[in-house]
Formats: C-alpha cells, sequence, structure tokens
C-alpha cells in the first residue's frame, strides 16, 4: 500500500514543495526581484528542475539566480 502510485505522487509533490521553500530564501537572500506569487510560480517547475536548480544554488549561485530571475519574470499564461 505505502508503494502505491497514489503515495509516491504524494512523496514527489512534498520534495517539490520542499525544493520551493528552499528556493524562495534563496531569491529572498539574493534580493532578487519576485512575484507575489513565487511559490505558486516554482511549484509549477517539475520537481527534478527545482532539485537541480537547489543544487546550483549551491554550486553557482550567480547561474542559479540568473535562471530563477528568468523563471520569475516570465509572463503568466
Amino acid at each position: 500500500m505505502i508503494d502505491s502510485p497514489f503515495w509516491e505522487e504524494q512523496r514527489a509533490k512534498e520534495r517539490a514543495r520542499a525544493w520551493s521553500q528552499v528556493l524562495r530564501a534563496f531569491v529572498e537572500a539574493r534580493g532578487l526581484p519576485h512575484p507575489a506569487d513565487v511559490s505558486e510560480r516554482l511549484e509549477q517547475l517539475d520537481a527534478s528542475s527545482l532539485e537541480a536548480l537547489v543544487t546550483q544554488a549551491v554550486t553557482d549561485p550567480d547561474t542559479a539566480a540568473t535562471k530563477l530571475r528568468a523563471v520569475l519574470t516570465a509572463p503568466k499564461h
């Protein structure tokens, strides 16, 4: 039961939410301009993209900041 697709999906959503919170803290610490819906925009990214951005924020913060700025300032559809 714990290995069901439903629980796998729930764990993936929780990981994405956690990565999103880390990136939000990064955005605020770097003083990047961000919209009020920053968390919503970040949660639109898939978990692997969020994880890659977190890794990049640690290893190459300037590049991560540039990528995040693009995500956060892109027009919403």
